[in-house]
């Protein structure tokens, strides 16, 4: 069963195609390739290299560490393991992760409930969860895997505040 109550196991996932022409400007993977500059003046609160998607703002980090490690990389480029919103939103990041297995923003502890990074409940078996095509899958939070990042479309400085108020406690 998916965050939405569905089974997504025997759909068959289509390619995204973006619906403004700036998604397809802002698609960046944090690898050895160089992001072009955000020049969108639609978009003054856009961060280098991230890809753009609805009101927010993804990272794809291609470092394979684990969950907590994931949320530690995130962190370091001012966001939180992406949280998954929608069927569509989940489609988008599995095209863009090139169908590759990454940590997102989803982990229960011991017998309590999933719970994504927002609060938000779901329900399944293991402890941290990790895109794998066409769903969401569960793992060993020490396993290490590639990061999905992301953050609201904000100025950089609100989610600076963020990570200092969740590296403080």
């Amino acid at each position: 069963m998916d965050p939405w109550g569905n089974g997504i196991h025997g759909e068959t996932t289509h390619p995204i195609e973006p619906r403004n022409p700036i998604h397809l400007g802002m698609l960046c993977l944090f690898s050895s390739k160089k992001c072009p500059p955000c020049t969108a003046p639609t978009l003054p609160r856009c961060l280098d290299s991230g890809i753009s998607f609805g009101n927010k703002l993804f990272y794809f980090l291609e470092e394979e560490v684990d969950w907590e490690g994931s949320q530690h990389s995130c962190l370091s480029h001012q966001a939180h393991l992406a949280t998954i919103d929608t069927r569509e939103e989940l489609h988008f990041l599995l095209h863009y992760g090139n169908f590759k297995e990454y940590w997102v923003g989803l982990q229960r502890e011991g017998s309590r409930p999933w719970k994504w990074l927002n609060d938000s409940l779901f329900s399944g078996n293991g402890h941290c969860a990790y895109t794998n095509s066409p769903r969401i899958s569960s793992d060993r939070c020490s396993e290490t895997k590639f990061s999905i990042c992301s953050h609201l479309q904000r100025h950089p400085s609100e989610v600076q505040k963020d990570t200092e108020i969740l590296n403080s406690t």
